[in-house]
């Protein structure tokens, strides 16, 4: 994110509900473009996916936007920009990701319906944001919630259950649920919800507060290690340490290789 939100904090947190809910924290971490190459730099990462926060406010997720565009042109050979909104904008929020698109944006999120609002919305009212991902080939990142466990900022609800309607009802969408999905590989093992997840991806952000790492191993015998991202959650979690657990995870070095990058430059299609 841009230095001006870091400095302006309070100001932003006043009218953004998901800068509020993970920033307003004095202590909550921020990172700048050069901090992630940095970081890149000392963990041996080629290329990195900027993604963007749920925003709840418009004129905030431009910035955003624009700020990972720029930073993707500027490093055109190591960064990916990805643009948020929130799809109960309608009209405004289809004109804004096809701005995006249009500057170089490979993917949609991350989004966060909890703040963003739409967990119990009518998912029609998804659809025109749905429709134009899919038709552009975008895919949309999504957060996800663990059902279990310890409680943490941003966590939400929104729990493998929720997710699984979201799938069922824009099955041609590709989607990416973070943090392991809250959980929802596990389920792969049910027959009906494999064949639903045809599309699905899972990251692996945060990780290592959340799992061990034999948590990629587990998911790839549930649902296919060709399912899984690599994410680190930067700057929440360094590069360095989050390839570190990944280097415990027990996977071959075929399918490692896959959820380093080449899993993700299949569905971005770099």
């Amino acid at each position: 994110m841009p230095a001006w939100f870091e400095t302006n904090r309070e100001r932003i947190s006043g009218i953004d509900r998901t800068f509020r809910s993970l920033f307003a924290d004095p202590i909550a971490k921020f990172a700048q473009v050069e901090d992630l190459i940095t970081s890149m730099d000392e963990a041996g990462v080629d290329v990195s996916v900027c993604a963007g926060f749920g925003w709840t406010d418009p004129e905030t997720a431009r910035i955003s936007n624009d700020y990972n565009l720029e930073a993707a042109r500027t490093y055109s050979d190591r960064l990916v920009a990805f643009c948020s909104v929130n799809p109960l904008w309608g009209e405004d929020a289809v004109a804004e990701v096809k701005r995006c698109h249009a500057a170089g944006a490979r993917g949609i999120g991350e989004l966060h319906p909890d703040t963003q609002g739409f967990l119990n919305a009518d998912l029609a009212a998804l659809s025109p944001v749905f429709d134009t991902a899919r038709k552009l080939e975008m895919p949309i990142l999504m957060h996800a919630s663990e059902p279990v466990g310890h409680g943490y900022p941003g966590k939400g609800t929104v729990t493998p259950d929720l997710l699984m309607a979201l799938v069922n009802a824009f099955p041609d969408n590709a989607f990416i649920f973070s943090h392991f999905g809250g959980g929802l590989p596990f389920y792969g093992l049910m027959p009906e919800v494999m064949a639903a997840l045809k599309n699905v991806y899972f990251d692996s952000a945060a990780f290592p507060f959340l799992y061990r790492p034999e948590v990629f191993d587990v998911v790839a015998k549930a649902v296919g290690a060709d399912k899984i991202l690599f994410a680190s959650d930067f700057p929440l979690v360094t590069q360095k340490r989050a390839l570190t657990g990944f280097d415990a995870s027990g996977l071959n070095a075929q399918d490692s290789q896959g959820v380093r990058g080449a899993n993700a430059a299949h569905v971005l299609s770099i």
